[in-house]
Parts: C-alpha cells; sequence; structure tokens
C-alpha cells in the first residue's frame, strides 16, 4: 500500500503520508485500514496528515477523504495538521475540510516538524 499509517500510541497521533499519486485500489486499502487504526484509539486522538508528495487529488479521493475526515470527527478525532508544500495543496486541503465538515481544530504546516510541535501542544494555541 503506498500510503504510510504510523500510530504513535503514546501521543495518540495517527499519522498518515500520502503517496505521489492515489489510485482507487490504493484508496479501498487505505480506507481499510486507516478506520481499524481510528477504531484502535478507542478515544480522543490527533491525526497528521503529511501531503508534501501529493500533487493533485483526484475528485472521488477528496470525496473519500471527506467522507472520512467526518468519520475520524465522530470517532475522537481531536485535531487535525497537515503538512502541505504549496499553495494550491493548501487550498485543496482546505476545500476536503470544509466539506468534511469539521469541527474540530484543524491546520496546515510547511514540516512535520512544525505539525507535531501544534499536536502535542494544543494548549500552546
Amino acid at each position: 500500500m503506498p500510503f504510510q499509517i504510523n500510530v504513535h500510541a503514546q501521543d495518540r497521533i495517527l499519522e498518515v503520508v500520502y503517496p505521489p499519486q492515489v489510485t482507487s485500489a490504493d484508496l479501498s486499502e487505505y480506507l481499510t485500514e486507516v478506520k481499524k487504526a481510528i477504531v484502535g484509539f478507542a478515544g480522543e486522538w490527533s491525526a497528521l496528515v503529511d501531503q508534501s508528495q501529493l500533487r493533485v487529488m483526484p475528485t472521488d479521493v477528496v470525496a473519500s477523504m471527506a467522507a472520512l475526515n467526518a468519520y475520524a470527527q465522530l470517532h475522537g478525532m481531536q485535531r487535525s495538521a497537515r503538512v502541505v508544500t504549496d499553495a494550491p495543496s493548501g487550498l485543496q486541503a482546505w476545500r476536503m475540510t470544509k466539506r468534511a465538515m469539521l469541527t474540530i481544530p484543524t491546520r496546515t504546516f510547511e514540516t512535520r516538524q512544525e505539525a507535531l510541535e501544534w499536536l502535542r501542544n494544543p494548549d500552546a494555541d
């Protein structure tokens, strides 16, 4: 599976690294695996989504990710940080967040380290 899923159990952070391109088969497998990880938290957790390699997210993928984000929020996601490398990617991440109708704090960052720091220190806002 080209998506990388890492669970940081101590920090209760689910980290996902997107591949440069997403196929339907990759997406199907990813959705199954990431939902298992979400359920495994059994409570509150945060998401770190690294989209820095992904250039364009196909429309069907945006819809699937929006639905996944809504699912995640209903299953304990408290904060969501996205790593993007350029303005179009940031806009795409924002659109997906709006489509999912997330009510939790969400932010985009240019580096993984900045995103992790924000997730680990929610009172620093």
